[in-house]
């Protein structure tokens, strides 16, 4: 009978702030996973709506693209719909894909604004749509690096 009568109750509220300090980090990691998935979201509909009519608002000739910002279009897609299914499966690999995916998303604005993709200079509700994706990839890098810390907060 080592355990005395006094310590009991003690032992057993620091079990107790033990399991709502775990369940209160387990349901903060879900909300930063869903904040992932919904800016995740959120830039696909953006991107959805930078394409040419009928579907989006873009009214720039594209014969002026070249290829290559295709392929690094192709790149950020695929990097996107990439992390989603990683967020709740290997939440660390599909951190660094959804950082990866906000970071070059917002490459891609800039060299749009710059005129490296097209000479022309974007239309102002193009330009609004693209400024919109670059809030959307910040708050992914956000809500990924939250899902980083409480991940790690959550294995130790």
């Amino acid at each position: 009978m080592g355990v005395s009568r006094a310590n009991a109750p003690e032992s057993t509220a620091n079990d107790s702030r033990r399991t709502l300090k775990t369940n209160s980090r387990k349901r903060n990691l879900a909300w930063a996973k869903t904040g992932v998935i919904g800016s995740i979201l959120a830039i696909l509909i953006i991107t959805a709506l930078e394409f040419p009519p009928p579907v989006g608002f873009e009214t720039r000739p594209q014969n002026d693209v070249s290829s290559i910002w295709l392929v690094f279009f192709l790149v950020i897609l695929v990097t996107e719909i990439a992390a989603i299914p990683l967020i709740y499966k290997r939440a660390n690999l599909g951190v660094a894909f959804g950082i990866a995916a906000a970071a070059l998303n917002i490459l891609q604005v800039i060299a749009d604004q710059a005129h490296l993709m097209q000479p022309e200079v974007a239309p102002l509700g193009y330009s609004i749509l693209e400024w919109l994706a670059v809030i959307a990839s910040l708050a992914l890098i956000y809500f990924a690096w939250r899902v980083r810390g409480l991940a790690q907060e959550t294995a130790a």
